[in-house]
């Protein structure tokens, strides 16, 4: 039987105060291009620009979720002062009362979501991204701190409001000029064609966990179900074996 198709959703985000150009942004467009491949992959591949708007990027989030109902989510964005990709292993329920947001308006609190839990675990295999995208001469780290930020709040809802089996976020840092000559700088900053290369990877990767576990699950079931059968007969026959005493 043919497996069903896999949605995993990617997100980038827009512009915010201090960065007119999100490569997060640039990067949803170009992934556009890898749709009918990833298709053949048995993957349906759909892709949104996220506000960097602290009441915004809740309702998108929430509308997203409810017409997609994605398998998968996977969210980028661009943390400017790190100098490697992040892979965010956790999200923690907490704001700024510092930072605009893109309307230029600040958190009305603290807290994400008050009297939920301080933390939420992503569910993406982190590790094997980080893995692949080490492999794949991508420098990468994993992270445990997402910042206090619209990333961290769009992290943190996801992973405590979405249905999907597996949600992460990865931190990219500022782009290396396209073409630029190795020798010319030192920088692990990936350029435009690697954030899109980090991106594959994340998605294949993530597909791969997904389809491991349900096969898992399958599996399990299977070897429950002969089980179950067997009790059933056990109870049955008691009622048999008076059957044909009486008779």
């Amino acid at each position: 039987m043919k497996a069903r198709p896999l949605r995993i959703l990617v997100t980038g985000f827009g512009r915010f105060p201090g960065v007119h150009d999100n490569p997060t942004a640039a990067l949803i467009q170009a992934l556009g291009k890898h749709r009918a491949r990833l298709a053949r992959l048995g993957i349906v591949l759909e892709l949104a620009t996220l506000p960097v708007d602290y009441a915004g990027v809740a309702r998108t989030l929430e509308e997203l979720d409810e017409t997609l109902k994605p398998d998968a989510i996977l969210h980028f964005g661009l943390a400017a002062r790190r100098k490697l990709m992040s892979v965010e292993t956790r999200a923690l329920n907490r704001l700024s009362l510092l930072h605009c947001d893109a309307s230029g308006l600040r958190a009305s609190r603290r807290a994400i979501l008050p009297g939920a839990p301080q933390a939420a675990r992503a569910t993406f295999p982190a590790r094997q991204i980080e893995a692949g995208l080490r492999r794949a001469g991508l420098p990468a780290r994993l992270s445990v701190n997402a910042g206090n930020y619209i990333c961290n709040e769009t992290l943190y809802l996801t992973l405590t409001r979405s249905a999907a089996r597996a949600a992460g976020f990865i931190h990219v840092p500022r782009l290396a000029r396209a073409g630029r000559p190795k020798r010319a700088s030192r920088s692990r900053r990936p350029n435009p064609a690697g954030l899109v290369r980090a991106a594959l990877i994340a998605i294949l990767v993530t597909a791969r966990k997904l389809r491991q576990d349900h096969a898992q699950d399958l599996a399990q079931k299977r070897v429950a179900a002969p089980a179950h059968h067997d009790l059933a007969k056990c109870a049955r026959r008691p009622a048999l074996d008076r059957g044909r005493s009486l008779a």
